[in-house]
């Protein structure tokens, strides 16, 4: 009787195997079944979204006064008032005779020249000033007006590019803060023809400059798109008492004659002794001014 209850207990359990496997096949048929209805409702989701991305470029089509058009920059900028020629080709998409086509940009217009089925100009753009340009299309003293497409940094893409950093450290003592030596990294990169020519490290004290290093760069790269590294030592040591504040940053001009400020390293204490922190810190690591002659050119100014 012993015998055959052993057999019943080790069939019983070879049972129990063949059920566990068969439930783990299932749970993993179920997972993919899951996982496959997933993948579907997102496939759905995304041809779903690509309809109505096509139902609006259709619609937005449809409704535009132009059959197509054309923006496309110049190279190289004007030295002397940093302009860039801007060639405009319009291809309304109804033309009859004593249609006129302009292009009107921060409160001017210029007309236009036909050729053959389209309208085209070139015009000189300041690449400080805001880059919004509307087409005008007029006929029978009727006017109607269309959007192009608009640029409120056009100067980044004929400005250097920079980036840097400052690695030191700080320490207080005495009723002094004291910023000891340390590193300041720099990526200078190159845009289009414009590469830097001089390059100095200025440390300054409440407006004051107390030192200016010149940086050798003449090893670097005049290519376009290239970027530049820059390891520069700063000074040993400056001390801050109150009400004092220390900037340090890279001077630089470039071949245009623009000169761009960029802070590595800002620290103020205020008046009882204490470091000020600012928030967002906006003053390390960024362009605060672009000058030319030493007019301050129109990009955004942190004080």
């Amino acid at each position: 009787m012993k015998k055959y209850s052993n057999y019943i207990i080790i069939a019983l359990i070879i049972i129990n195997i063949f059920n566990i496997f068969k439930i783990n096949n299932l749970e993993r048929s179920m997972d993919n079944y899951y996982l496959q209805i997933v993948s579907g409702i997102n496939r759905n989701n995304s041809e779903i979204s690509n309809i109505y991305s096509n139902i609006d470029s259709i619609l937005e089509k449809q409704s535009s006064l132009l059959d197509s058009y054309k923006i496309e920059f110049g190279e190289s900028l004007n030295k002397d008032n940093l302009t860039v020629p801007v060639k405009f080709t319009i291809v309304p998409k109804e033309y009859s005779e004593g249609i006129t086509v302009n292009i009107q940009l921060n409160d001017e217009s210029f007309i236009l020249n036909k050729k053959v089925t389209s309208f085209e100009t070139t015009i000189d753009v300041d690449i400080f000033e805001a880059f919004q340009p509307k087409v005008v299309i007029s006929q029978n003293e009727i006017q109607k007006t269309e959007s192009l497409d608009e640029y409120y940094d056009l100067y980044n893409k004929f400005l250097l590019q920079l980036e840097g950093s400052y690695n030191g450290s700080t320490r207080y003592s005495n009723g002094k803060h004291i910023y000891k030596g340390g590193k300041i990294e720099l990526r200078i990169t190159n845009t289009n023809d414009t590469m830097p020519e001089k390059v100095s490290i200025v440390y300054d004290i409440n407006g004051s400059t107390l030192r200016e290093d010149e940086i050798d760069i003449s090893e670097f790269s005049n290519e376009r798109n290239v970027t530049n590294f820059i390891n520069a030592d700063i000074i040993d040591e400056v001390e801050l008492s109150t009400n004092e504040v220390l900037t340090v940053y890279a001077n630089i001009q470039d071949k245009y004659s623009i000169n761009y400020k960029y802070v590595v390293l800002r620290n103020e204490v205020d008046n009882n002794g204490e470091p000020v922190f600012r928030r967002p810190e906006w003053s390390n690591g960024s362009i605060t001014e672009i000058t030319k002659n030493g007019k301050v050119l129109n990009v955004p100014n942190y004080r």
